[in-house]
């Protein structure tokens, strides 16, 4: 599997995270549902 381009630089001291979904103004959003495998989030490492 090829490695995903990202339009946003990585800050130092924060890793890129996949999550299955994430959580918006109280709604659920599944990646699978827009056709995604995850969404990328960035955390503090």
């Amino acid at each position: 599997m090829e490695q995903l381009k990202f339009n946003f630089p990585i800050p130092d001291g924060y890793v890129v995270r996949f999550v299955a979904y994430i959580t918006v103004k109280g709604k659920r959003l599944y990646a699978k549902a827009y056709g995604k495998r995850a969404w990328p989030i960035l955390v503090k490492a």
